[in-house]
């Protein structure tokens, strides 16, 4: 599996939809994921970016708490597929030699991941399905492109790679 490290850059409103989206950068690369999120979402992760402290623990603190009561830690999240315009994402636990991959959506791994200090992860064939196949192909290493098109599925190309 082919991995890109990514940041936060920024949060904003789309003038368009009106809807919270989400920058991701890849640390290597500056490719840009633009990914939409709630309103809900936006403002919890938002909340932990700027700094601020709630008096009481908002839902991804509370799954942060719980986690580590229960000896678990979030290894990474991983945003690792986009399907029909809808992005896919999975939180990585482990506890000693147990380990966990858990299936969430986007905004809740990055708002969880931002509490408990973990890295985020973008496959490389999701950077490739948003910015269209052809582009990553012209704009893409060959061993980058080998990688990005073993991990794609008949389905993820629309049922064709050709």
């Amino acid at each position: 599996m082919s991995l890109c490290k990514v940041d936060i850059v920024n949060i904003f409103i789309d003038q368009e939809t009106n809807a919270p989206v989400i920058l991701l950068q890849d640390a290597e690369t500056k490719d840009v994921l633009p990914i939409m999120i709630a309103p809900l979402e936006a403002s919890l992760i938002a909340i932990e970016l700027e700094g601020k402290k709630p008096v009481r623990p908002l839902t991804h603190d509370l799954m942060a708490n719980l986690l580590r009561e229960l000896s678990f830690e979030v290894e990474s999240v991983v945003i690792d597929d986009l399907k029909n315009n809808i992005y896919y994402a999975s939180i990585h636990l482990v506890s000693g030699a147990r380990s966990l991959e858990i299936d969430s959506r986007p905004s809740d791994a990055i708002a969880l991941a931002l509490r408990t200090k973990s890295p985020i992860y973008v496959k490389k064939k999701v950077f490739a399905l948003c910015m269209g196949l052809d582009k990553a192909a012209h704009e893409s290493d060959k061993e980058t492109l080998k990688q990005v098109l073993e991990d794609m599925e008949i389905d993820d190309a629309g049922g064709k790679i050709m």
